[in-house]
């Protein structure tokens, strides 16, 4: 967030890993550790926010009843149809 203060904290790392983020500090673009270690604590994030949408769709999927089943197949084939029918279109 541009302007907001930025917040200091502690880690302790596994010297293989400290050795990697030296390495990658001093490759372009140079970057500070900081910024290397935001960059890979927002991918963390970013891809963890991404794991729970999947659970939370696969658990929506299998709490579908069988009727609801059906009818969503039969939206996805009607979809699919309709994407064809445009792409050929093209």
């Amino acid at each position: 967030m541009p302007g907001a203060t930025r917040q200091r904290f502690t880690v302790t790392v596994d010297p293989a890993v400290s050795r990697e983020l030296n390495r990658a500090q001093k490759g372009p673009p140079s970057r500070s550790r900081s910024e290397i270690v935001e960059e890979a604590l927002r991918l963390w994030l970013r891809r963890r926010a991404h794991n729970r949408l999947d659970r939370a769709t696969e658990e929506y999927y299998r709490s579908l009843t069988q009727v609801e089943q059906d009818e969503d197949r039969e939206w996805d084939e009607l979809a699919a149809r309709s994407a064809a029918a445009v792409w050929r279109r093209r």
